[in-house]
């Protein structure tokens, strides 16, 4: 079995797993504390977050605007950049239904972020993360400098991940029961 296989094996397994909404919130929450405490988030300016969906963590209890908080917004030639926003407000629906800064929110240079949070279907030990599968997410992880914190659920946290070399290497994992280092 060839990487692209393994990679689609593991995202259909975990793609059977759902989990209760309350089961949601909770692990969530512990997972924002233990971000929260990481010097990794204290000594960050910028911080680059993400619009969770359904099946993801819920860092939005994160944003403090004594930082400058970002996310991701999609363009038309399948890159991202990252654009501040003022409020959750300044979030509308893009391109694959994920909420993402409007037009009106100012682009940020990738050197600009200090921290990175990043999603992702699984995760190992190693600090690899495996994402969706379409490679736009990892191609421009790769272009920011910033520290880049993964962030799942502990059913996410396997012993590998199927890689390829356009696959971005994480700095941390948090999950509701631990957080990895390199």
């Amino acid at each position: 079995m060839g990487v692209k296989e393994e990679k689609a094996k593991v995202r259909s397994e975990l793609g059977t797993i759902r989990i209760r909404p309350d089961e949601r919130k909770k692990a969530s929450d512990l997972i924002c504390k233990r971000i929260s405490s990481l010097d990794e988030w204290m000594s960050a300016k910028t911080v680059l977050l993400y619009a969770p969906l359904p099946d993801e963590p819920d860092i939005l209890c994160l944003i403090d605007y004594s930082k400058t908080i970002c996310f991701p917004r999609y363009n038309a030639d399948r890159t991202y950049e990252a654009a501040a926003v003022n409020h959750l407000n300044d979030l509308v629906p893009g391109k694959f239904g994920i909420l993402e800064p409007s037009d009106r929110c100012n682009k940020l240079k990738p050197t600009e972020i200090n921290l990175t949070l990043v999603p992702g279907v699984a995760f190992d030990k190693d600090m690899n993360r495996l994402g969706r599968g379409r490679g736009f997410y990892d191609r421009w992880l790769m272009d920011l400098s910033s520290k880049k914190i993964g962030v799942g659920f502990d059913h996410q946290l396997l012993e590998v991940v199927p890689t390829e070399p356009h696959d971005a290497k994480l700095d941390v994992i948090v999950v509701p029961s631990q957080a990895t280092f390199i």
